[in-house]
């Protein structure tokens, strides 16, 4: 039987603003990192999406791999090559200049 898994990560960010409309409108602003699969046999293939939670809109994102390596896309395909433990991070600026940040652990196993 063929088990997928899903991880959802959150970091929930709250702003204390002026402004009841502002205010009420950063409370609940967070992101996730979605990841398919977060787990397998390297090398792999893993699919990473941002989910955006009542965020202004996204100026940048910033994605490290904890291989090494980065990616600047919203949506960034991802190669393993070896086994191990990555921790994946994601930043996300608005356009105002507020940052969220997210993270999701990728297990590899090596191969064999």
């Amino acid at each position: 039987m063929n088990f997928k898994l899903l991880i959802i990560l959150s970091l929930i960010f709250t702003a204390i603003c002026s402004g009841v409309g502002f205010a009420e409108e950063m409370r609940n602003t967070w992101i996730e990192i979605i990841a398919d699969p977060p787990e397998g046999q390297a090398p792999m293939k893993v699919h990473l999406e941002p989910k955006l939670v009542n965020l202004r809109t996204p100026a940048t994102f910033k994605w490290s791999f904890g291989d090494g390596e980065e990616s600047a896309k919203m949506v960034p395909g991802w190669h393993l090559f070896k086994g191990g433990k990555y921790n994946v991070t994601l930043e996300v600026v608005d356009t105002i200049g507020k940052k969220y940040t997210a993270s999701v652990t990728i297990n590899a196993a090596l191969p064999g």
